[in-house]
């Protein structure tokens, strides 16, 4: 139905009417990694770097002209930017990023901003929360799956629904919080890929999961900016707000290796409150973006900037109606109505 909808608002010329009416609002658009495994995983955090390139070259055909972030920022009167500016911010710091997004960004020009958590960046290992969730999502095709690790008291746990799969993996990250060193998380995370049928060594070498090197980093700040997204990819820790101290470790580890001072932050996660605005007010940040789904402009929170996800499963024409804006009509007539009989 929602395709039905979708092309016939492009067929009548709603997406054309929607690009006019947002072209002062910027689309600030979020991307992650590129998938280098088998098959595929993920739909928000890793893409196909096709899938990638063919939204790169639909930015250029439908004329959204690309801009930095630091422009939207600096120009708070959205009006004054090119008509439906956009801007592309990509998090975390993947290996695959640097291997396949970077250079097809310089391909066709176009600036961006690489959101960088810096402890997997040092410590070059897999990200053991992300890969403990491609571990058991392997096992969906798996009938009677069960995951036992007697040595860290884990376990007997089934693993074959999508319900039974999701308590194990909290499970899991719950059981990596207990041990001690990232080399004794990686040997359970080895255990973990034994009992359900992950090759660690493939991935590890394969890169699959790492972020890039410092050396990287320092050749992909030649042509992106490389901003804030925490040293741990966490605001709080045991409970306790941590994000100040994220911050300061966060942008010192990228100075070190860019040379540059970053200014622009990330919520991990895309998790944030109100409350902790007046200590990125403090660190001197000049902007916060989030997951909310939205179009930028000049009424937008300086520290809750909307962006549109893009995905691997995000089909051509759901893309169009985000970033013609016919979708963020909708959402602004929605709220309307909620209020005005709210």
């Amino acid at each position: 139905m929602k395709k039905i909808v979708l092309t016939l608002a492009r067929l009548s010329g709603l997406f054309a009417l929607s690009k006019h009416l947002t072209r002062n609002r910027v689309r600030i658009l979020c991307y992650h990694g590129i998938w280098l495994g088998h098959d595929h995983f993920g739909n928000f955090l890793y893409m196909s770097a096709s899938s990638f390139r063919r939204r790169m070259e639909l930015l250029e055909k439908w004329g959204y002209p690309v801009i930095p972030l630091a422009a939207v920022v600096k120009n708070r009167n959205t009006r004054t930017l090119p008509g439906n500016a956009t801007v592309i911010t990509i998090d975390d710091g993947w290996y695959s990023s640097y291997l396949h997004m970077v250079p097809i960004l310089r391909e066709y020009e176009y600036p961006a901003t690489i959101y960088l958590t810096t402890y997997y960046c040092l410590n070059q290992l897999p990200v053991i929360d992300v890969a403990l969730q491609y571990c058991f999502h392997q096992t969906s095709q798996k009938q009677n799956a069960v995951v036992h690790l007697p040595d860290y008291d884990f376990g007997p746990l089934p693993i074959n629904s999508a319900i039974t799969r999701k308590i194990a993996l909290t499970e899991a990250l719950e059981r990596v919080r207990t041990l001690d060193g990232e080399r004794e998380k990686q040997v359970f995370l080895r255990s973990i890929c034994e009992e359900t049928g992950v090759d660690y060594d493939e991935l590890s070498e394969g890169r699959w999961f790492h972020l890039m090197t410092p050396s990287e980093v320092n050749s992909a700040a030649a042509s992106v900016a490389i901003e804030l997204h925490t040293h741990r990819h966490r605001i709080t820790h045991n409970d306790q707000d941590s994000l100040k101290e994220e911050l300061a470790l966060n942008a010192e580890k990228i100075q070190e290796v860019t040379g540059s001072t970053p200014v622009h932050f990330c919520y991990p996660s895309g998790r944030f409150t109100r409350s902790i605005w007046p200590t990125l007010s403090d660190e001197k940040i000049a902007s916060a973006t989030t997951t909310t789904i939205g179009l930028t402009d000049e009424r937008s929170e300086i520290y809750a900037l909307p962006r549109i996800l893009d995905g691997q499963e995000v089909s051509e024409l759901e893309f169009e109606a985000e970033m013609c804006g016919f979708m963020q009509l909708i959402r602004d007539t929605r709220a309307f109505f909620f209020n005005s009989h709210g």
